[in-house]
């Protein structure tokens, strides 16, 4: 794990900076994904929580994959949604949303909102975020899937967290539309696998046998 994520497990960065499979999990450290596949989207009606056409979900992917939304418009975009993980996974907290408005110009904008709350329900990492920049320019008619590349937020637990189900909420926000979108997803921080010894066992010491002599008659 960085460094500088020991005092502070949660950071913003510029999610282009972070593709090209930067970040992977360290030796020994454990990601538990759901099967790869497509987001669940559905061109006709965007994704399950939606306010009006403008619709979104954030999601949990190992960091390395961050360059899957690199791809051009159009091409698949296999990720793993990240179910639990250990202490020391390096992990990307994805926005995917469709359906935004744009001005007179054409220009849309999207912000989002975003914190983690530890399994006591208290902010993790002071991870409580307000308007970060998801997307602003030109979207066409809105309806292709946009992501938050712009500002992404990574995240790594560290070893003395509590293991848990770490609950991340967030809001994505159509400027333009005024419209408001709450979303929430999981993941669950499990233990380090430790390495079991086996118990050290006093050696049993072998019990004497006597025979007995057969006397000649």
């Amino acid at each position: 794990m960085q460094k500088a994520w020991k005092t502070a497990a949660l950071v913003i960065g510029l999610g282009v900076a972070f593709g090209g499979g930067a970040g992977q999990a360290g030796a020994g450290v454990t990601l538990m994904p759901e099967k790869p596949g497509a987001i669940e989207y559905d061109p006709k009606t965007g994704f399950p929580d939606h306010n009006g056409g403008f619709s979104a979900m954030v999601i949990v992917i190992p960091q390395s994959q961050l360059a899957e939304f690199d791809k051009t418009d159009g091409g698949a975009r296999q990720v793993s949604r990240v179910a639990r993980a250990e202490p020391g996974a390096q992990l990307a907290i994805k926005l995917v949303f469709t359906g935004l408005s744009a001005d007179s110009s054409g220009t849309g904008e999207v912000t989002y909102d975003l914190k983690v709350l530890t399994p006591d329900g208290q902010i993790y990492a002071a991870s409580d975020y307000s308007h970060l920049a998801a997307v602003r320019g030109p979207v066409g008619d809105g309806r292709r899937v946009f992501d938050n590349r712009t500002k992404v937020v990574l995240m790594s637990f560290d070893p003395q967290d509590k293991p848990g189900i770490y609950t991340i909420k967030a809001v994505a926000r159509d400027e333009v539309a005024h419209l408001e979108v709450p979303l929430a997803t999981t993941i669950e921080l499990v233990p380090s696998a430790a390495k079991v010894e086996a118990p050290a066992v006093a050696p049993v010491k072998a019990k004497k046998t006597h025979s007995r002599k057969r006397r000649r008659r």
